[in-house]
């Protein structure tokens, strides 16, 4: 296993095309689990059920706290969605990237979480099929599928709570990596 100064320099050459994506590693008691954000995915959200990286197929945040807390370390990470053109299924293709980089350094828990609903499916001109994931090596629940309050969680970690990039006319979206 490398060090998380060593790992440090293969997630910036992993994600050095980024425009504007930034990331450090947190204490995993930061990471804020609260079980009202699975409502906003229930009343709020059209891809409620649709995909089995949505509610109600997550782990509830009952579940999902027992979880964070079988780690210490996590990776926060902040991309402007502008500067992956507005595609939000990108942040978890990241989060997936660098879970895969953690895993191969050794961190073999690693355990990415994206933004959003799944688009894996979609972005390949498929249907999500309910009973078992085609591309469970792509797919990733959002944290806040998982009951993760991430606003919380970046104002936890000095990030502006309401994520605005100003400079590009966007807004900032944030990815975890559980990390031990």
């Amino acid at each position: 296993m490398i060090s998380l100064d060593e790992l440090n320099e293969e997630i910036k050459e992993l994600t050095k095309d980024y425009k504007g994506f930034k990331f450090e590693y947190i204490d995993t008691a930061t990471i804020v689990v609260e079980p009202w954000t699975r409502l906003k995915c229930q009343f709020g959200c059209p891809n409620y059920g649709k995909t089995l990286v949505c509610p109600p197929y997550t782990p509830k945040a009952e579940e999902f706290v027992g979880m964070v807390n079988s780690y210490k370390t996590a990776i926060l990470f902040e991309i402007s969605l502008a500067s992956i053109e507005d595609d939000i299924g990108g942040i978890t293709k990241i989060s997936v990237d660098i879970e895969n980089c953690c895993a191969h350094f050794g961190y073999y828990k690693a355990f990415g979480m994206g933004a959003g609903p799944c688009m894996v499916c979609n972005s390949k001109g498929e249907e999500c099929n309910l009973e078992k994931c085609k591309y469970p090596n792509e797919a990733r629940p959002s944290g806040e599928a998982c009951g993760v309050d991430i606003h919380k969680t970046i104002e936890n970690n000095g990030y502006d709570i309401l994520g605005i990039d100003e400079e590009n006319n966007s807004y900032f979206c944030y990815g975890i990596v559980l990390l031990e």
